[in-house]
C-alpha cells in the first residue's frame, strides 16, 4: 500500500487525557451517570472510506492463510482491518457519522467527544466520549443512559460495561454522595 495512492490519510483522533479527566470532572461535579462501552473488534465495524484503488483495498495473504507463499495472490479487504492504515480514521468516520445523524454535535475542544442535548427522545443531555474501541457516556438519566446504550449496541457490537470503575487501563474511584473521584 502506498501513501496518496491506496490511502490518502491515515490520522484518526482520538481521546486526549485531559477530555477524558474533564468529563470525569463534569459527571462527579454534577453527579451524573458514568458509564463505559466496550466495542468488540471495532475496527472491522466500520465503514470503508472511499479511498484506495477505486475505493478498494487488497493485501497480500498473510502468513498462516492458503495462499500465504503463493505468488500473484491478493485478497480484497471488504471491511476495515486492524493494521490497515487508515482503519482508525474509517472507525472515527464511522462513529462521528452515526452519532451526528442521532442530533449529536463534536465538542469544540476534542473531536472524538459529541453531546446531545436533552429532547423529546432523550430527556436527558448525553455525552459520549470514544478511545478507539472504549467509550465513557456521561448522562444525569438512568432511564436514558440504558435506552441510548442498548441503541448504540445494536449499531456496534460490543459490551455494556456498566457504572465506570475502570478505563484505559486505570482505575477509577468513585464517590458519589460525597461527589469525589479518582483515577489510579
Amino acid at each position: 500500500m502506498q501513501q496518496d495512492v491506496d490511502y490518502n490519510d491515515t490520522f484518526s483522533p482520538t481521546l486526549g487525557s485531559t477530555a477524558t479527566r474533564t468529563i470525569i470532572s463534569i459527571a462527579t461535579a454534577e453527579d451524573l451517570e458514568l458509564h463505559s462501552v466496550d466495542n468488540t473488534q471495532a475496527i472491522i465495524q466500520a465503514d470503508r472510506l472511499a479511498e484506495g484503488v477505486n475505493g478498494r483495498f487488497f493485501i497480500s495473504p498473510p502468513p498462516g492463510s492458503p495462499h500465504a507463499n503463493t505468488s500473484g495472490i491478493v485478497y480484497k479487504v471488504l471491511p476495515p482491518l486492524y493494521g490497515v492504515p487508515s482503519s482508525p480514521r474509517a472507525l472515527h468516520k464511522t462513529l462521528d457519522s452515526c452519532f451526528k445523524s442521532e442530533g449529536f454535535t463534536n465538542a469544540r475542544f476534542e473531536e472524538s467527544v459529541w453531546r446531545r442535548p436533552a429532547d423529546v427522545e432523550y430527556a436527558a443531555d448525553i455525552v459520549i466520549s470514544c478511545h478507539v474501541d472504549d467509550s465513557l457516556i456521561a448522562c444525569s438519566s438512568l432511564s436514558v443512559m440504558r435506552k441510548f446504550r442498548s441503541a448504540l449496541l445494536q449499531r456496534f457490537t460490543g459490551t455494556d460495561e456498566g457504572p465506570v470503575t475502570q478505563y484505559l487501563g486505570c482505575q477509577l474511584i468513585r464517590d458519589r454522595p460525597n461527589r469525589t473521584s479518582q483515577l489510579v
